[in-house]
């Protein structure tokens, strides 16, 4: 098939010469400018692959960045640079070649990983993103087991240093193949195949064979509309994640004095640890309201309970215990100190909403809440504080 891309001819490909076509000031993308080549190797955003950067250099010397690239509706492709060049001049083209090995890892790896889960279970990939990390949407659900399971096949394809192939089949010929695509697809068709693992439409650029990705490694799985969101990397991108993983894996290790293969059960002896002396922490605190409530009389028109430790979550579990406790029609629970309180009204009768509204006026505060009950923040004295709270629902 003839073509009018080079980053379709040699992905592998990373300098060229051509005359500029256009240029002109763009009015997509503020500060930069379009420019159109008579040919170029950069490849232009498409297929859930990332366009290419790099630089452009006419002979004067002069350069620019190629900071996006992007294919306009009618076929040609636009790079926006960070400078002019002129109309006619020849350039020399250079693309960022560790940013385009690293996409094209990334792009094989996930294309096995899908072709693989397509072959195994029928699901296709309805969602794809190459972002910081790669990002697969699959339609149908996996279980973590069944994820490792494929990602060690890959990596045997990855070792088996297959060819992956890119053709151009007649309309008849492409009728017979069982290629995977998203949408349905006229005209010629570009197909990427990975012998064993992967048949798919791809516009995207690729390793020449399966070993050049390295390593592909799965990070993370979670239920996502129906199906499941896989993140995964391949190549150097996964072996440098691996490598903060690993570091902050050994750190953690250390603090617990644990290797490495011992933190995960030393960490849940922590973890149940920390629950044990939380609930003994509840259970206590549970018998300190307690105490607190059996001082104050009970039916009062208004109880109020001032503390200096408790964080909001407790401040609202006292409140609800001084209401359970029948202390009073209207309960106020308080915590904080220096003039910053955050605090909580309640009632099982009265709504404390106009309550609450004139004490934020007062005592500059601020919150809300619901009829029975509200919280927020006051910024006052203790005692300004219970002498309006007495006032408005003493």
């Amino acid at each position: 098939m003839e073509m009018s891309e080079w980053f379709y001819q040699d992905a592998y490909r990373r300098e060229f010469d051509a005359p500029v076509v256009e240029c002109a000031e763009s009015r997509q993308k503020q500060g930069t400018f379009e420019v159109v080549l008579e040919n170029t190797v950069f490849y232009p955003e498409g297929g859930g692959q990332p366009a290419d950067q790099g630089t452009l250099e006419s002979a004067e010397g002069g350069a620019v960045q190629v900071i996006d690239v992007q294919r306009r509706a009618d076929g040609s492709v636009v790079h926006y640079t960070d400078g002019a060049l002129p109309v006619g001049r020849m350039v020399h083209g250079r693309i960022d070649w560790a940013r385009r090995f690293d996409l094209m890892q990334n792009h094989s790896g996930e294309h096995i990983i899908s072709g693989l889960v397509h072959r195994h279970y029928g699901y296709e990939n309805v969602g794809y993103h190459m972002g910081e990390v790669i990002t697969i949407d699959l339609s149908g659900p996996l279980t973590w087991e069944e994820l490792m399971e494929i990602e060690r096949e890959a990596n045997g394809v990855v070792y088996d240093n297959r060819p992956i192939e890119i053709t151009y089949p007649a309309p008849e010929e492409l009728e017979r193949i069982p290629y995977r695509s998203k949408k349905e697809l006229a005209g010629t068709v570009r197909i990427v195949t990975v012998p064993g693992a992967d048949i798919c439409a791809c516009c995207g650029t690729h390793v020449a064979r399966t070993g050049e990705i390295g390593i592909i490694k799965c990070l993370s799985m979670m239920r996502y509309k129906g199906g499941v969101r896989i993140e995964m990397a391949s190549g150097e991108r996964a072996l440098r994640i691996l490598e903060r993983r690993m570091d902050s894996l050994t750190a953690l290790s250390r603090e617990m004095a644990v290797s490495p293969d011992e933190a995960e059960p030393a960490f849940a002896k922590i973890r149940a640890d920390s629950l044990v002396k939380s609930q003994k922490i509840a259970e206590r605190t549970q018998m300190y309201y307690a105490a607190r409530a059996a001082a104050m009389p009970e039916g009062a028109p208004l109880a109020s309970v001032f503390e200096e430790s408790l964080d909001p979550v407790e401040t609202r579990r006292l409140c609800e215990f001084l209401l359970e406790q029948n202390r009073g029609t209207v309960c106020l629970a308080v915590s904080g100190g220096e003039d910053n309180w955050y605090y909580v009204i309640g009632s099982r009768s009265v709504d404390v909403r106009p309550g609450g509204r004139e004490l934020n006026q007062r005592l500059n505060g601020r919150g809300g809440g619901k009829p029975e009950m509200v919280q927020g923040t006051f910024h006052a004295s203790r005692e300004e504080i219970l002498m309006a709270a007495e006032e408005i629902f003493g």
